[in-house]
């Protein structure tokens, strides 16, 4: 028997400071937006809330995700993430404005063995990383590794700003899966130059809890570089880990150089 769960929320922007100006409403506007897209990662959180809340550190900690962004979220929509359980399994959806925004699904948890943690590459210096392109980001391009220690505070701030219960995080000492994954943008972004570019999908695994005061290393290798549509999009899959302690892996899916800006 299926049960239908929802999340209602009032999206917020957090990334009109970012240097992907596909944030920013002038910018987004020009590719036909009405205003600067909530970030997908963010979107990414609304679905999240629901298998987090229905099945809690089972599947925070072996649990898997996915989801596909298809219209943009803005600043001040009146949002609903919607779930359809069934046992261990939840279809999901995002609505704004009347239309589907997001599509993806749940799992409470995925058997078998993990994935090892990827090999990791030198980030470049910011002012000299290399453009976007299918060369710098060509098949089996391994990423430089992003470094971080989580902090509380920050996550406590995260949860905030995508309208999470802060409860189910430990008020923010657990890091949400969506704060992990907003690194696996951060990776992209640092390795390479990007213009406006998008987010598109993600696919992840959960394996265990990042938690307050923890180091932990995201990387990342290319898996392949192709045009669609117009569009130049990379995908990629990624590993994010406490020392040699797997938290979560999966793959990336970006539009890094829209057709209205090719040639540029």
């Amino acid at each position: 028997m299926t049960e239908t769960l929802a999340h209602q929320l009032t999206a917020f922007n957090t990334a009109t400071a970012s240097e992907n100006k596909m944030h920013d409403d002038e910018v987004a506007g020009r590719f036909g937006f009405t205003g600067g897209l909530v970030p997908g990662v963010d979107v990414f959180a609304y679905l999240a809330h629901l298998p987090a809340a229905q099945w809690g550190r089972d599947w925070l900690s072996e649990g898997g995700m996915h989801a596909r962004f298809a219209k943009p979220v803005y600043d001040g929509d009146a949002t609903t993430a919607h779930g359809d359980l069934n046992g261990d399994e939840m279809a999901l959806s995002v609505t704004a404005r009347g239309v589907t925004c997001a599509t993806g699904s749940a799992v409470r948890r995925i058997e078998g063995p993990a994935p090892a943690i990827l090999p990791a590459g030198v980030m470049p210096d910011a002012a000299t990383r290399p453009k976007a392109s299918p060369e710098t980001l060509a098949a089996g391009t391994v990423f430089g590794a992003l470094h971080e220690v989580y902090l509380h505070e920050e996550g406590a701030q995260h949860l905030a700003d995508v309208r999470e219960d802060a409860a189910l995080f430990d008020g923010g000492a657990i890091a949400n899966p969506a704060f992990l994954l907003r690194r696996v943008n951060y990776i992209l972004a640092l390795n390479v130059r990007l213009g406006p570019w998008i987010h598109t999908e993600s696919r992840i695994r959960l394996h265990g809890l990042i938690r307050d005061g923890e180091a932990f290393e995201t990387r990342g290798v290319v898996v392949e570089t192709v045009e669609k549509g117009g569009h130049l999009i990379v995908a990629f899959d990624f590993t994010i880990a406490h020392h040699e302690r797997l938290a979560m892996s999966g793959r990336h899916w970006a539009i890094y150089e829209p057709r209205q800006v090719r040639g540029l």
